[in-house]
Order: structure tokens, then C-alpha cells, then sequence
């Protein structure tokens, strides 16, 4: 299948939602013709190089990214809002347009075993307090978390929130047993949560103090 393709320093995940703001000449182009034909683009984490420019050799693993929303500025930018939704393996790539372009052919997750179901309880509850502290260090706060009941659909939704290098998330992205993402995420996500309990707490004594101070 013929897909145009966008380089970023970042990973998307089938379900993730991705605003980009789209200046290069070439990918106002790219996004033009993607909506005219109703089509979406893949997005691919650059292995070398820089998204500005050219030169950019992306991964070979990535997801398609189809437009929601677009805003257009009046010099010719955009504001556009996309979701991601199919992963991708590129079988050829070409440089014939301004854009990088490629054959590619969709993968699909493995079906979720028994013992990717039986890690589900142990996800909501890990990952439910990583997000919950997440958004507490900056002064957000969150009830509650609930996953998709599909582990596939949950390791993905975890992957897309998790705060980690982008060559770990590229490696959830290419694994394709809902088991063994899930497993992996939830081994980084219980080695960060020390530290971030750690960091919170140093946070709320600091604003306690400082309050103690005020009054």
C-alpha cells in the first residue's frame, strides 16, 4: 500500500491522539493532498538526522495517522489534530517527492493470551498510580484511571502515556504479543514510581512549607 511518510522524534500509537503544527514547504504539500484524498500518512521515529531538513531515516516500524482536524494559519501553516490507527511495516521507501514516501504493508497484534488478560488487574492498579502521580507533580489531579478491557488496546494506551525514551516506546510499537508489551511497561513503570513518589512528596513538603510561611 502506498503511503506518504513523516519523520518526528516521537512515537505514535494506534488510538494516540497527536496535534502537530505543519510549517516545511514539503509537509504542507504532503497534508494538502492527504486531505484532499481523504487519506492518512505514517508516522515513523527518525533513526538519524533531525525532522527539519532533509535526511531523515526513520525506523521501519511506525503508525498511520489519520487527520481529524485541520487549522489553517494565514501564512500558509497548519494546526493539524490526527489519531493514530494502524501499525506499519515499510517494505520500500522512496525519495522521488519532496516527502518521503513508501510501500508498506499493515501488521497486526498477536490475539492476547490467557496470561496477557490475567496481567490486567496488576496494570490498572500500576499504571493507574503512575498517571495519577504523573499529573501530581505538576499540580494536576486524577480520581481515577480505567484502561481499555483489550490488553492490546491497554498496552497501547499505556505505551502512549508512559513518560520514557523514545527507543523503548519504538520497541513496545514493534512487539507485537500484547504480553509481553504489557510485561515490559509494567517493569519500567514500577522502576519510575520510587522516584516519582519521592519527587511528589519533596513537591508537596516545599508547598506546605511555603504556605506554613505565608500564613
Amino acid at each position: 500500500m502506498f503511503l506518504r511518510l513523516f519523520p518526528l522524534q516521537t512515537v505514535l500509537f494506534p488510538g494516540m491522539r497527536m496535534p502537530l503544527h505543519i510549517f516545511e514547504d514539503r509537509y504542507r504539500t504532503m497534508i494538502r493532498e492527504c486531505i484532499e484524498e481523504d487519506a492518512p500518512f505514517g508516522v515513523l521515529l527518525i533513526r538519524e538526522g533531525a525532522e527539519v531538513g532533509g535526511g531523515a531515516v526513520p525506523f521501519n516500524v511506525g503508525t498511520t495517522a489519520r487527520i481529524t482536524q485541520c487549522e489553517y494559519l494565514e501564512d500558509g501553516r497548519m494546526n493539524i489534530f490526527t489519531i493514530g490507527a494502524n501499525r506499519f511495516r515499510i517494505d520500500k521507501i522512496s525519495t522521488d517527492r519532496d516527502y518521503l514516501t513508501g510501500d508498506v504493508d499493515y501488521i497486526e497484534q498477536s490475539t492476547p493470551t490467557d496470561a496477557a488478560h490475567a496481567l490486567m488487574p496488576r496494570a490498572q492498579e500500576l499504571f493507574g498510580e503512575y498517571l495519577r502521580t504523573y499529573l501530581a507533580m505538576s499540580d494536576q489531579w486524577l480520581r481515577s484511571v480505567s484502561l481499555p478491557d483489550d490488553p492490546a488496546e491497554a498496552a497501547d494506551y499505556i505505551a502512549a502515556r508512559t513518560d520514557t525514551l523514545a527507543e523503548i516506546k519504538q520497541k513496545w510499537l514493534e512487539e507485537l504479543s500484547p504480553e509481553s508489551r504489557l510485561a515490559h511497561e509494567l517493569e519500567v513503570i514500577a522502576e519510575s514510581l520510587p522516584d516519582m513518589r519521592a519527587r511528589l512528596a519533596a513537591r508537596l513538603h516545599q508547598k506546605t512549607a511555603g504556605f506554613a510561611v505565608l500564613n
